[in-house]
């Protein structure tokens, strides 16, 4: 077994209503309020401004980074992004961008897993900016209405993203395994 995914009611993450979910709504807020942005779909063209973005928030999250496992897994993420962006269309992906001043600082994608549940794979975004992690899930979300639920994935045992998935308030944590085969 390893860390559980966390599944989200759709409406509950567009609307972002009442007193649980009274942050996230400020944040967005702030963003929106502060900001002269743009969003749209995020398209294969993207590739090297998300990765420049990427880099940028690699540095960002290891710059004073201890944990070794950690630091791995920003590399591992690289990698996989690369890849995932370079095979956008071919494996279904869908996604947006947030761009300020013409510059892209902001992007999430995922992908359907069934025709109830949409899998959000990876959001980044510029960390410098207030707001704009809160937004572009709000934002995407809202998109997002033929799915019931978004899935916003596993925690890989890490605590403060444990914190934030949890402040969405999930409404299920699934049981997730790796399978492996006997030699």
């Amino acid at each position: 077994q390893k860390y559980p995914d966390y599944l989200c009611l759709q409406s509950q993450l567009e609307s972002l209503k009442g007193n649980k979910f009274k942050s996230q709504r400020a944040s967005c807020n702030y963003f929106v309020k502060h900001n002269d942005f743009e969003t749209g779909r995020l398209r294969p063209a993207d590739k090297p401004a998300c990765l420049a973005l990427f880099a940028e928030w690699a540095r960002s999250r290891k710059k004073n980074c201890e944990d070794e496992i950690y630091c791995g897994m920003i590399e591992d993420n690289r990698k996989v992004i690369r890849e995932t962006l370079g095979n956008y269309r071919q494996l279904g992906l869908e996604g947006i961008a947030v761009k300020i001043d013409g510059k892209l600082k902001g992007f999430t994608f995922g992908y359907p897993l069934s025709k109830e549940i949409f899998c959000v794979f990876y959001e980044i975004t510029d960390l410098s900016i207030k707001g704009l992690a809160q937004f572009i899930f709000r934002k995407f979300s809202s998109i997002l209405k033929k799915y019931n639920y978004i899935n916003i994935m596993d925690d890989s045992g890490l605590d403060n993203l444990r914190k934030v998935k949890l402040s969405y308030k999930p409404r299920r944590l699934i049981p997730s395994y790796i399978v492996t085969r006997d030699a």
